[in-house]
């Protein structure tokens, strides 16, 4: 497998595979399928996860969470256990035969040269059939302009008509999270409102008395208020009261955000952030889980 593709999306597969580390289904995804658990076992594991904290579920809701749990195993199926593996070994591993492609990169090939005043290639037809039957096929047989290009001309001129032939075409462009085989779920892919989300949660689990402000504050939830409030300050000041709610309220949406993109995450679609049933996050296991790949972390 080759990952030319996957440029402009791998960093995104990388925070894709963090959020998986956090997301308390997969988790349990992994635990179901590593132990082989048996079918009744499974179903109260996954209605215990939902019914954390004192919400009950409805016979019905019970067997919609079952039901909607089948796509969380099957994105385990297919993405693994990544609880400690660096995200090189699973790219290794897992990564390149799900988002590269066995295609080698398209590239503009010179099929063969006319000489002035000669009127026929006699042997035109065999550079022409190697190109349609092996380095074209070998390319995924994209779609091509075969062009007579006639030289001794100036180049801008020359660039100019085959600008406008590929415009002619009108073959669209794939975005770059189209081109890799398996689709990034965003068409538009932005990174920084990602970054804060997994901020969040990392904060969330290794600082969980942490005030929601404090939260936003470190997770760099809002540049405007990052200004003029402190992440040490030592006494309460009136002055900030109206800076730290506006903040806390902006990190609390971001917060269930970030839930929201790890549990579609964990149901094969990256990234994204509509709306799902959540789970409950115990952020003390969910940092046990963590410190077994960031070994830096500390015992609490």
């Amino acid at each position: 497998m080759k990952d030319w593709s996957t440029k402009g999306i791998k960093g995104y597969v990388m925070l894709m595979v963090e959020f998986l580390r956090i997301s308390p289904s997969y988790e349990l995804a992994r635990q179901i399928l590593n132990k082989n658990l048996d079918k009744k076992t499974q179903n109260k594991l996954i209605t215990q996860l939902y019914e954390a904290e004192g919400k009950t579920l409805s016979a019905i809701d019970k067997q919609a969470v079952i039901a909607e749990f089948q796509t969380v195993l099957t994105t385990y199926d297919e993405f693994g256990d990544i609880a400690t593996m660096t995200f090189d070994d699973w790219w290794q591993a897992r990564g390149i035969y799900i988002y590269g492609t066995p295609f080698s990169k398209p590239l503009v090939k010179q099929i063969t040269r006319i000489d002035k005043d000669e009127d026929f290639e006699p042997l035109f037809y065999k550079p022409y059939e190697q190109y349609l039957t092996k380095i074209r096929s070998s390319e995924g047989n994209p779609t091509s302009l075969i062009l007579g290009l006639p030289l001794g001309m100036p180049k801008a001129d020359l660039l100019r008509q085959v600008s406008k032939l590929i415009d002619n075409a009108k073959v669209p462009l794939a975005t770059k999270s189209a081109r890799a085989s398996k689709a990034l779920a965003a068409k538009r892919l932005r990174s920084e409102p990602l970054f804060i989300q997994l901020r969040i949660l990392m904060a969330k689990a290794q600082y969980p008395d942490m005030q929601l402000w404090k939260v936003g504050l470190w997770a760099k939830v809002s540049a405007k208020h990052a200004k003029t409030l402190d992440l040490k300050e030592s006494k309460k000041k009136f002055e900030d009261a109206d800076s730290k709610e506006h903040l806390a309220i902006l990190t609390s949406r971001a917060f269930k955000n970030a839930k929201q993109v790890a549990e579609n995450a964990a149901r094969g679609s990256f990234p994204s952030s509509k709306p799902v049933r959540l789970p409950h996050y115990d952020f003390e296991d969910i940092y046990s889980r963590l410190r077994m790949h960031y070994k830096t972390l500390k015992p609490r």
